[in-house]
């Protein structure tokens, strides 16, 4: 009777050596995510160099920098907070801009002048809402402003308001206004004080009285490429012009302007 073996037989289904073996062998064919040094859930994004980080908010919407995005960790908010050249082209543009009127929120004036105040003197261009009390307090922070796009109605107070405005930016080369109202003694405070201005787009804006020939003349030989306002005037223009106006039309709030 022979003597049974105590050896046991692996079954090479369990044999962890030998699993472990193929797994080596076929290691080239399969790669496992856990063998990368970093994984995505383990990425430490406070560590990152200081020109990413810069690239990396210079890529996110300047709106979203100031809600959230900058606020990820200390080394992203010290770069959002300390970096004038960050906010040197400020746009804070919104699809309902051309829907707003001309008084902005407290909150989003806040954020805006929160973003020139981080430019630190160095904004160059400006694009979004604004109004008369921002208009002054964005010509006061940033002197070196080349480019001025509002996106959202603005009617100018009077040409006082844009002499002491226009004094303020001697660098403007572009004023795009959307929608809104403005006066010839408007269009003349940016002739007279605004030298390097070479684009001013109010196509979409109107007038109260019609521009002169002479005003006309002086914008079109100073400034590369003028979009004046059509030419219109209400009931008030139309008295000081001759024109008869109906009693009806004669009403303590100026009607809608009339295209001529």
């Amino acid at each position: 009777m022979g003597i049974r073996s105590r050896r046991r037989i692996r079954n090479p289904a369990f044999d962890l050596s030998s699993r472990r073996r193929r797994l080596d062998s076929g290691r080239n064919d399969f790669v496992d995510h856990h063998d990368f040094p970093c994984s995505a859930g383990r990425t430490d994004w406070a560590a990152l160099p200081r020109d990413v980080l810069w690239v990396i908010l210079s890529l996110v919407p300047q709106a979203d920098v100031l809600r959230g995005a900058g606020l990820v960790c200390a080394s992203w908010r010290r770069l959002a907070l300390n970096e004038p050249l960050l906010w040197r082209r400020i746009d804070l543009a919104a699809d309902e801009d051309d829907e707003e009127d001309e008084n902005p929120s407290a909150a989003w004036q806040a954020m805006a002048r929160a973003t020139v105040q981080r430019s630190a003197g160095r904004c160059e261009s400006f694009r979004g809402r604004v109004n008369g009390k921002f208009l002054m307090f964005l010509a006061h922070r940033a002197p070196s402003l080349r480019s001025l796009h509002v996106t959202s109605r603005f009617n100018t107070p009077d040409g006082k308001f844009m002499r002491v405005l226009a004094k303020k930016l001697p660098m403007l080369e572009q004023l795009v206004l959307s929608d809104g109202l403005i006066e010839p003694d408007s269009l003349a405070a940016l002739v007279d004080h605004c030298p390097r201005l070479q684009l001013l787009d109010a196509d979409g804006c109107r007038t109260t009285y019609p521009i002169s020939r002479t005003l006309r003349a002086g914008l079109e030989s100073r400034i590369k490429d003028l979009r004046l306002p059509p030419a219109t005037v209400n009931c008030r223009g139309m008295l000081l012009l001759g024109i008869r106006v109906p009693r009806t039309g004669r009403s303590r709030e100026l009607p809608r302007p009339v295209r001529l």
